[in-house]
């Protein structure tokens, strides 16, 4: 009896040995996605001008500058392009676990993440500016004058990052969508908000009678700009990528989706 419960448990820890390793197996690969005729990505279609959402014929369809290169990366590999929503923070454990194949969300590279994902090649370089509310510009003419204040961040982003390493004392408020943030800062629930420079751009041409952005203030970053993202080791898949991103660099296609999609928005907010 004994010795049947000692290979009992013998199963036991090798089934769970496998469960633990299952994640980071459940990458999709190149093969995979071919096979299954789709390519999954996910993002967080908040961030205008590079994912956000219309509705086309009464559907909701994710539009944007990174949808737009999701669907090149779809016609690299050969297959339909299916784009999955969800919150930002989401995003790394969807990708670790296969349930997206790859990100595009205009994320950038930081040492943490890159522990649990890998980085393409960057395909657009970027920057993080501060929006306050019309009337409080002249309150601010440095980084330090943000200290001690309440300031929102996406959550999950590397502005929540940055600002913990900058401004230590202030009070970070984050929130899972950018446009939850600029309505905090409407009603002065937040100081200000920290977010990329184009992207909160486009909110302050929305909303140009409430908030303004700070375009003198610079927040020193390390990052290079924004990346695709897929599992670890997932190589042939990041190949292609990496192409796609090539290709649209050199050949300029990519500053015309970034022009196509800016203006884009900006007639979109004005209807």
């Amino acid at each position: 009896m004994k010795k049947m419960m000692k290979v009992l448990l013998s199963v036991v820890v090798v089934l769970g040995l496998f469960a633990s390793v299952k994640p980071a197996e459940a990458q999709n690969t190149l093969a995979d996605i071919q096979e299954a005729g789709e390519l999954v990505v996910g993002t967080s279609a908040d961030f205008p001008p590079f994912e956000w959402v219309v509705l086309d014929g009464g559907e909701a369809q994710v539009v944007g500058i990174d949808a737009d290169l999701a669907q090149l990366i779809a016609d690299e590999i050969g297959v339909e392009l299916v784009i999955e929503d969800t919150s930002f923070d989401g995003l790394i454990p969807s990708v670790s676990s296969g349930r997206v194949d790859m990100v595009l969300a205009g994320m950038t590279y930081s040492e943490e993440r890159a522990e649990q994902v890998d980085f393409s090649e960057v395909y657009y370089e970027t920057n993080s500016k501060f929006v306050v509310p019309v009337g409080e510009e002249g309150n601010f003419e440095s980084i330090e004058d943000f200290a001690n204040l309440k300031i929102g961040v996406q959550k999950g982003t590397i502005q929540e990052s940055l600002l913990n390493d900058v401004l230590p004392d202030a009070e970070l408020v984050s929130m899972n969508k950018n446009g939850d943030l600029i309505e905090a800062l409407k009603s002065k629930r937040v100081d200000a908000v920290l977010m990329d420079g184009i992207v909160v751009g486009e909110f302050v041409n929305l909303n140009s009678d409430a908030i303004v952005l700070l375009d003198d203030i610079q927040v020193e970053e390390e990052n290079e700009g924004f990346a695709a993202v897929t599992a670890k080791g997932n190589t042939e898949l990041m190949e292609a990528i990496n192409k796609v991103i090539a290709d649209v660099t050199e050949s300029g296609q990519m500053e015309e989706i970034v022009t196509k999609n800016t203006e884009l928005n900006a007639e979109q907010t004005e209807e």
